[in-house]
């Protein structure tokens, strides 16, 4: 019996130190257990017509949306358009999150979740206030869990400003997207299949136009330079897709950052049915970026100026491999000239005298 006594005890002692290690794990449980239907901002739901800005801070990130009409715009980006349906996402999701499960209230403990004070670590605060800047809900949003709660449902780990008692909530909210991720990114989206031609001209004024007849022909160079071979007719038609989903990954006013004098390549794109795009290309911190401008004929006119009502007034950070199709130039085009690439004679070994 003393045996049996002991064995019995010795695994209940096994089992809460196991028990003792997963609550460690995921930040030590006190209180009593929420109800599954408490809601962790139980007004917002009520409220989500009076949402009037939505801040959100962390180390390396600071933005603030501000609501216009259906609209997002991004007060540090002076006011470019945010991705509306990311923002309201957002909004929608910190309404509809359940508070499932108190956590530590150990600040120690807090990094393991996320939920440390803003600006250290990689917790989140998100801020959204009504039209009077009065707060609707504040919260440290901290790390996400897929299928935390199992059956697919996510969970995230969050803690009041000022409340020490931190939480496990259901719910799918993600706030560690970069900068660019949050605005509007699209900058235009024109697909080769529609570009009849392209007008490429360096910084140094030497140009090269590729154009074709229909949409079914294949790219040619117009007065193309004496027994040209050229790479392929990919590196032909490569170009004319530079505007196919061109994204941003930033963005400043013209104002702000204007076109230089030197140093810049422009590229010019006309439609089959009119649209003309003319795209300025250049180099400023590292960045590659371009200043767009549209005009347009016939059917393309409406279009023309409603895409240059909207891009005509900022200048895009784009990636780099969509700069270097708009800054191709004929030797990116044409095959190597024989013996131009031919390796080097490896030198000789020195001759040493034995001594």
């Amino acid at each position: 019996m003393q045996r049996r006594g002991l064995f019995l005890l010795m695994s209940a002692t096994v089992v809460m130190v196991v028990l003792a290690a997963m609550a460690l794990a995921t930040g030590g449980t006190s209180g009593s257990q929420a109800a599954s239907d408490e809601r962790a901002v139980p007004a917002l739901a009520a409220r989500l017509g009076d949402v009037a800005s939505v801040e959100i801070r962390r180390a390396g990130l600071d933005l603030t949306f501000v609501r216009d009409g259906d609209n997002w715009l991004t007060v540090q980006k002076s006011d470019y358009p945010a991705d509306a349906a990311k923002v309201r996402r957002a909004v929608l999701a910190l309404a509809d999150m359940n508070l499932v499960e108190p956590k530590t209230r150990e600040p120690a403990l807090y990094p393991r979740l996320q939920v440390e004070d803003p600006g250290k670590g990689k917790s989140t605060l998100v801020t959204i206030k009504d039209k009077s800047g009065s707060d609707l809900a504040r919260l440290i949003i901290g790390k996400h869990s897929y299928d935390r709660l199992g059956e697919g449902n996510d969970g995230v780990y969050l803690r009041k400003p000022g409340d020490p008692q931190s939480w496990l909530a259901r719910g799918s909210l993600d706030f560690t997207d970069e900068s660019p991720n949050w605005l509007a990114r699209r900058i235009v989206d024109i697909p080769d299949s529609r570009v009849a031609k392209v007008v490429l001209t360096q910084p140094d004024g030497s140009a090269l136009t590729l154009s074709r007849a229909s949409a079914q022909a294949k790219f040619a160079l117009v007065n193309p330079p004496k027994d040209a071979k050229y790479k392929s007719d990919t590196a032909l038609g490569e170009p004319a897709m530079a505007l196919e989903t061109l994204d941003l990954d930033d963005v400043q006013p013209a104002a702000k950052l204007p076109v230089p004098d030197k140093g810049v390549a422009t590229a010019s794109y006309t439609t089959f049915d009119g649209l003309t795009v003319t795209v300025k290309s250049f180099r400023h911190d590292n960045k590659d970026w371009v200043a767009l401008a549209a005009t347009g004929t016939g059917k393309a006119a409406d279009e023309a100026k409603k895409l240059d009502g909207r891009v005509g007034h900022w200048i895009y950070a784009v990636p780099s491999y969509k700069a270097k199709m708009i800054e191709t130039k004929l030797a990116d085009l044409l095959e190597p000239q024989k013996g131009s690439s031919a390796r080097r004679p490896r030198p000789t070994a020195p001759h040493i005298t034995p001594f």
